[in-house]
């Protein structure tokens, strides 16, 4: 039996061909092929400083894929949409959103640093250092740390 690849006429369709290859999902199982295409297309325009069509992409990203292990990720570049738009409370609700659904997830240092920058902006330098203080404390190890103890040394 020739493969779907090697079929006359079915030509690949960048950049995941293979996505039309795979088994079928199992009734009820997501598509992970489609469900990382529709990850990466959110992500591109995050990338493109297309924030509001980011923010509608992730947003329908985690209502489609709510138990994705990509999920966290969504919510953290919404916040990050967010506060490129200086929608600054907006960006604290969407990361305290992916703490609370996420915990002990590798985003939230990173979740943390934003909420705290986003603090700075609505001018609660109060609130911004205690959560950079939050942050060293909970995940010294982190890269966000690192950034944080540079953020409160200059303040």
């Amino acid at each position: 039996m020739p493969s779907a690849a090697a079929s006359p006429g079915i030509a690949p369709q960048p950049p995941a061909p293979a996505a039309s290859l795979a088994a079928p999902p199992a009734a009820g199982a997501p598509d992970s092929g489609l469900e990382q295409r529709a990850y990466d297309l959110a992500l591109d325009q995050f990338k493109a400083a297309n924030y509001p069509g980011a923010i509608a992409s992730f947003n329908a990203f985690v209502k489609t894929y709510p138990k994705s292990s990509l999920a966290s990720s969504a919510y953290y570049w919404i916040g990050n949409s967010q506060f490129a738009q200086r929608d600054y409370k907006g960006a604290i609700a969407t990361q305290r959103q992916l703490i609370i659904a996420f915990p002990g997830n590798a985003k939230i240092p990173d979740a943390l640093l934003n909420i705290a920058a986003s603090q700075f902006e609505l001018g609660d330098a109060g609130a911004s250092r205690r959560t950079l203080e939050e942050l060293i404390a909970k995940h010294p190890q982190s890269d966000a740390a690192v950034k944080a103890k540079q953020r409160l040394a200059i303040r």
